[in-house]
C-alpha cells in the first residue's frame, strides 16, 4: 500500500467534487460537519466547498490522502482560527477524513496524521488542535491513542440522532 499526499486545489471544481461528495454522504458527513439545526444536515456544493475555502481569513494547507493512486480521503490544517480553545499564535486546527469506507480501519489515517504533524512542525506550528463530537468515540480512542489530551468541551455543539451532543477539543503539542 502507497500512501501519497496531494495539495487540494480549490479552484479546481473536480476538486471541490470529491470533498462535496463526503460532505453528503450520510454514513460519515455527521461525523465531518457540525449540525447547528435539529434537521439533516443541508447538501454541500463543489462551488460551496470552493467558494468557503478561497475566501477565508485564514491560512489553509490542505492535501488529499491518496492510497495506490486513488484519493480515499483528505488532512488539512488552518493556521490560528478564532475558534480555538487556546490562542496561542503558534497553534493549527486539524482535520482528517478518510471518506472512503473501504479505507476506513486499515492504519491509513495513523500515517496521515505523521505525515500533518510533520508539515505542521515544519512550517513552524507548535500545537495542535481539534474536535471530535462526543458520540465518536472511535475518533476519540484513536486521537488519545495518539497523544491527544482533552482541553475542553463545547456543549451541545452538534445535532445528531435526535439529539444534541458535545464537541470535545483534544490538543497535541508537536515535535520532531
Amino acid at each position: 500500500m502507497i500512501i501519497d499526499y496531494i495539495p487540494i486545489d480549490f479552484t479546481n471544481i473536480k476538486d471541490c467534487a470529491i470533498l462535496a461528495k463526503w460532505f453528503n454522504d450520510p454514513d460519515i458527513n455527521y461525523l465531518i460537519s457540525p449540525n447547528f439545526y435539529q434537521g439533516p444536515l443541508s447538501y454541500i456544493s463543489p462551488e460551496y466547498v470552493s467558494q468557503t475555502n478561497l475566501y477565508t481569513k485564514y491560512d489553509k494547507y490542505a492535501f488529499f490522502i491518496v492510497c495506490d493512486n486513488i484519493i480515499i480521503g483528505d488532512i488539512n490544517i488552518i493556521d490560528n482560527p478564532d475558534f480555538l480553545v487556546k490562542k496561542d499564535r503558534n497553534s493549527c486546527w486539524l482535520g482528517i477524513t478518510i471518506g472512503e469506507k473501504a479505507y476506513q480501519g486499515l492504519g491509513i489515517g495513523k500515517k496521515a496524521m505523521n505525515f500533518i504533524e510533520n508539515y505542521s512542525y515544519d512550517l513552524g506550528y507548535k500545537r495542535m488542535e481539534l474536535g471530535v463530537f462526543a458520540f465518536n468515540e472511535k475518533a476519540i480512542a484513536f486521537y488519545k491513542k495518539l497523544g491527544y489530551k482533552q482541553i475542553g468541551i463545547i456543549p451541545k455543539f452538534t445535532f445528531h440522532n435526535g439529539s444534541w451532543h458535545d464537541d470535545i477539543r483534544f490538543e497535541k503539542y508537536l515535535s520532531n
